[in-house]
């Protein structure tokens, strides 16, 4: 290629110390670039319903006012995207259990870059009832915005807590909504509706 005879004849001209940080420069940038944080899309292809999800569910602004709902009320929103983007405050939710998800296309299937599953019902007594289950995700982005710790986030089992940020509707999983398939014993949740990313929460 011309270019690479030009640079090797330019490469020449130079020191050796000269010609050595070139070479170094090069190869720090090169890693750099290789390194780049993963876009807002994931890897997802541009097209798919993953690509158009991945967005959604890693925006990064912060709501500048929630509109209040109940847990019992958000679980009434029908199985569909109608809404998505909207900044709610869900009161009332109570914890049953936190965990880290998987590597995923929306992260780049980064091992290290992972979303927080966590479970809100809206009684206690509603812990073994999965129809009423209301999935809401912590994101890594956002995580790292404000700094919660792993432990911050896994404290909040078993503890009534409002969570706020922007309904999504996870439309991959409408086949494990009990809203979507109210008769399917191996659904694991209420709808498809989520809290997603979370922005803010509230442990009381």
């Amino acid at each position: 290629m011309l270019w690479l005879a030009f640079f090797s004849a330019f490469l020449t001209l130079l020191t050796p110390d000269m010609r050595t940080a070139i070479i170094v420069f090069l190869l720090i940038h090169s890693f750099a670039y290789a390194q780049s944080p993963c876009p807002r899309w994931g890897n997802a292809k541009e097209g798919t319903l993953a690509y158009a999800l991945s967005i959604k569910k890693n925006r990064t602004d912060i709501p500048g006012n929630y509109i209040k709902i109940s847990t019992v009320d958000f679980l009434k929103f029908p199985d569909d995207s109608v809404g998505d983007g909207v900044a709610y405050e869900m009161t009332g939710g109570y914890v049953v259990d936190v965990k880290q998800q998987g590597p995923e296309v929306c992260n780049c299937r980064d091992q290290n870059a992972r979303d927080f599953h966590i479970i809100v019902v809206p009684e206690p007594s509603d812990a073994g009832d999965k129809s009423k289950y209301i999935i809401v995700e912590v994101t890594p982005r956002v995580k790292a915005m404000f700094n919660w710790t792993d432990d911050e986030l896994y404290s909040l089992k078993n503890n009534f807590v409002d969570f706020y940020g922007y309904k999504f509707a996870d439309l991959e999983h409408r086949n494990m909504s009990f809203q979507s398939n109210p008769g399917r014993t191996t659904c694991w949740r209420g709808s498809i509706n989520e809290i997603h990313p979370v922005t803010k929460f509230v442990k009381r």
